[in-house]
């Protein structure tokens, strides 16, 4: 069979798996002309996969259609297309509409009716049902190629208590590019990471997998019931024929059998369960306490132990230990009359490498002696709370002993010496003049004034270091600012770094480039409302600018944007060919869209 030949054979063969994947698609019994038909690419999905919903409306509606109640679902909407038919000289036209639904547990779920707005009519699809296999029930082929888990170091911490929190990756076939699209614990959490990803092997039932491991440090903030969510993992997974589990074969199934392909890329969306802390409430604080919960340790050194009166020591007291290090601060120091107190900045640093998030902070004071004698320094408390005891501890430095000897001698200053102490009147001699004579004219005086060159240089020296210092302190404080607020930084950064890389988007309207459009916007969006980019469907990033003081429009416009770019990405929908689509996402169009978004933002951020 020649090329041309064999071409024609495979367009016929694509032309009636198409016909055959939308006779499939058509419910048992559902009559053509309904006006809105809710499809489902198969009935039965296990835990831990998912499936593509389709709203097909004949006619124009008004606006996007109403889904139906779908809680126990991750909805993610993957565009819409409109088609045009014409039959025995009658033109109609359809819109459908695609969405990917992930579940969250296994059971029978009976779907609602999904609604629609046409003519100003409200018209209604027909109710089904779902059926979601629970992972065990799966045949160990299927079920253990590849699974997520999440646990926690304990389920009863108390307030502020440091909870490790690992979540695991298992997989044991070839696995692509990979993405956690949800990690959110609220605002009753207080999160920090401990290290990069950790990647090593380990064997389960004598079957070896490849593990990926993120491990986080949380501090519930509250007493009672707290609920981490759960974390959704999106990874592209290679499916053999062998492997693929038995279920109604799609239209991309179809289009690997007829190019011969012996197995594809899928993405999987694998969820953890959720988890839930019964945080204990701490027992009334001692005085002294400032916030600390774990385990802490204390220890004071004196840079000199002996010195003369107004000689200066330097007073060195280090805090350091696991738990909330972030509250870190100076303990207090007991009073010591008899020195004078200097204080200095403070140094600190977090180690978040190991298993625990741990820390310390040394703290200086200058200690100067008024006075001479044997002196000390009294000991120091710390104060925290023990979650192994279950109660408040305290640890204290050593006492510091030192001795203050009297200075060699005493600076005094004496411009006069009596001469006759003993007589009625007190005689002296003049040892210094403390007043120069008075000129009475101007001859001798020389002008100090800078000329020339010395001008700049008094300029330089005098003028510029004020300026400089007030430019350090400003960087200094906006730092702190920083540090303080991360998403400050992120709000500061995002216009800049969103149009970097749109100037820098390749040419083309494939997948790659779509995906990069995408998180080019979904980026700036998160950057911008400090929310994670990459988590946002396209309605949420609509709900999230129109909260933010968006206009209506400029806010849709992104979510329209945004669900083309996924269409495209994920080929559930035909790439517009120039025009519009193309224009949205050269560079030009997105940094319009993403400095129109910026002028609305700016001045309504917090």
């Amino acid at each position: 069979m020649d090329p041309s030949t064999r071409g024609r054979f495979l367009d016929w063969r694509r032309a009636a798996a198409l016909v055959a994947w939308t006779f499939l698609l058509s419910p048992a019994g559902a009559d053509a002309q309904e006006p809105i038909q809710v499809t489902v690419d198969r009935n039965q999905v296990a835990l831990g996969d998912q499936l593509y919903l389709t709203i097909r409306i004949e006619g124009s509606p008004d606006e996007p259609p109403g889904l139906p109640e779908l809680p126990d679902f991750r909805v993610l909407s993957r565009g819409e297309r409109r088609d045009m038919q014409i039959t025995n000289g009658r033109v109609s036209n359809s819109t459908s509409y695609n969405y990917l639904l992930i579940p969250t547990r296994a059971g029978s779920f009976e779907i609602g009716p999904a609604t629609a707005l046409i003519d100003g009519a409200e018209v209604r699809s027909r109710p089904f049902t779902i059926q979601v296999a629970d992972a065990e029930g799966q045949s160990d082929e299927q079920d253990r190629d590849l699974f997520v888990t999440s646990t926690v170091s304990t389920d009863r911490p108390w307030q502020g208590q440091q909870v490790i929190y690992t979540w695991r990756f298992y997989s044991r076939v070839p696995v692509g590019q990979g993405s956690i699209e949800s990690m959110e614990f609220g605002s009753d959490v207080v999160v920090e990471d401990l290290g990069d990803v950790r990647q090593f092997s380990t064997s389960i039932d004598g079957v070896q997998y490849s593990v990926n491991e993120v491990r986080k440090a949380l501090f519930p903030q509250r007493p009672g019931e707290v609920t981490l969510p759960q974390t959704q993992l999106r990874v592209q997974v290679e499916v053999e024929e062998a492997r693929r589990p038995s279920r109604r074969r799609s239209i991309f199934d179809e289009f690997d059998s007829l190019l011969g392909s012996g197995g594809r890329w899928a993405t999987k969306y694998l969820l953890t369960e959720p988890l839930t802390l019964d945080v204990r409430p701490l027992p009334p604080a001692p005085g002294g306490w400032n916030g600390l919960v774990g385990d802490f340790d204390i220890r004071a050194s004196l840079s000199r132990r002996e010195l003369q009166v107004g000689q200066s020591a330097t007073l060195e007291v280090r805090v350091g230990g696991s738990g909330n290090v972030q509250l870190l601060t100076e303990p207090d120091i007991p009073e010591m009359p008899a020195f004078k107190i200097y204080p200095d900045q403070p140094d600190a640093s977090i180690d978040r490498s190991g298993h625990l998030l741990t820390g310390r902070k040394v703290f200086r004071r200058a200690l100067v002696p008024l006075v001479a004698g044997p002196l000390d320094v009294p000991p120091i408390d710390l104060v925290y709370f023990d979650p192994e005891l279950g109660d408040y501890a305290t640890r204290s430095t050593e006492r510091i002993d030192l001795e203050v000897t009297p200075a060699d001698g005493e600076e005094e200053l004496m411009l006069t010496e009596s001469l006759a102490p003993t007589t009625g009147k007190v005689a002296v001699r003049i040892l210094a003049d403390d007043i120069l004579p008075t000129r009475r004219t101007a001859a001798g005086i020389v002008s100090v004034t800078p000329q020339g060159w010395r001008l700049w240089v008094w300029f330089a020296c005098g003028v510029l270091p004020p300026f400089i210092y007030l430019a350090l302190l400003a960087h200094h404080r906006r730092e702190r600012r920083f540090a303080a607020d991360r998403t400050l930084r992120r709000r500061q950064r995002a216009l800049r770094d969103a149009l970097s890389m749109a100037r820098k988007l390749r040419s083309g309207a494939g997948p790659a480039s779509a995906a990069e459009a995408s998180r080019i916007v979904r980026g700036y969006v998160g950057d911008k409302l400090g929310v994670e980019g990459s988590a946002l469907t396209p309605s949420e990033a609509e709900a999230a600018l129109a909260r933010a003081g968006v206009d209506s429009a400029v806010a849709a416009r992104c979510r329209a944007l945004l669900e083309r770019l996924e269409a495209a990405q994920y080929g559930l929908a035909p790439v517009a060919g120039g025009g519009g689509f193309a224009a949205e996402t050269s560079t030009e169009g997105l940094s319009d869209l993403i400095r129109t978004l910026d002028r609305q933002l700016r001045g309504r951020q917090p």
